[in-house]
């Protein structure tokens, strides 16, 4: 072979490792555009012997089915009157349904309530504030979810449940749907605040450590949010607990 030849291949293939070895993959939003910070959370938390641990946990934000294109050229579109919550830590409203970087508007958060005025097969139509006017705006169905759902919760006082099994995932929307709602797992044995109950979830008090914000004294933010587990991960508490009496 060509000795020119091949120290040009030597050093491609040399470009190519170091670039894998380099690359920082981010996180994607519902298009799979790449961003450039990876948003993460340091869940904390305590394990079955009831020691504390420490865990980090990137938030997906790719389809759960990798091979779903949410692009669609000429959409039918059925009008609706309804809200959808995001679901991930970050959408992107666009002007219309095809996936482009110039028609990019808005990035709602994960919580945030936004009116639909029509729905296709995987778009919502919705109405999105962009320089202090309304406009007719799109969002996938990958990223938000119908809110009505976290209406049917029954509120109840802050009880003690415990996971029974070796693992469930903590959930942003109450619904197996999409693996982007995942926001961490919790072990088997492990007790938290249940605050809302539905039939087949619980919503509970999770904590969530900021990665980026800090208080006065120069510690991690800690954020009390509201998440989901399944009603079949847990063991309900029981009516023969024993309550505490005064001199407890």
């Amino acid at each position: 072979m060509n000795k020119k030849l091949l120290v040009l291949l030597t050093a491609a293939l040399l470009l190519l490792s170091a670039t894998a070895c380099n690359q920082n993959p981010g996180t994607t939003d519902e298009s799979g555009d790449t961003q450039d910070t990876n948003d993460s959370y340091i869940v904390v938390g305590t394990d079955e012997f009831g020691s504390d641990v420490t865990s980090q946990v990137t938030t997906p934000q790719e389809p759960e089915d990798t091979q779903f294109d949410p692009t669609e050229q000429n959409p039918t579109f059925v009008d609706v009157t309804k809200k959808v919550v995001v679901f991930t830590a970050v959408a992107t409203v666009r002007t219309s349904t095809v996936l482009a970087d110039n028609n990019a508007v808005g990035w709602p958060q994960e919580g945030k309530l936004l009116d639909v005025t029509g729905e296709s097969e995987n778009w919502y139509r919705i109405v999105y504030s962009v320089d202090g006017e309304d406009k007719e705006c799109y969002i996938a169905k990958t990223v938000a979810a119908d809110a009505s759902v976290l209406d049917t919760f029954t509120p109840c006082e802050d009880e003690e449940v415990e996971i029974s099994e070796a693992a469930v995932n903590v959930r942003s929307y109450p619904s197996t749907a999409s693996n982007n709602s995942i926001r961490g797992s919790l072990k088997q044995g492990t007790k938290v605040i249940r605050v809302a109950v539905s039939e087949k979830w619980s919503r509970i008090k999770y904590e969530v450590v900021s990665e980026t914000e800090t208080d006065a004294e120069g510690k991690p933010v800690v954020e009390i949010k509201e998440y989901y587990i399944s009603n079949d991960c847990i063991k309900a508490p029981t009516a023969d607990t024993e309550a505490p009496t005064e001199a407890e």
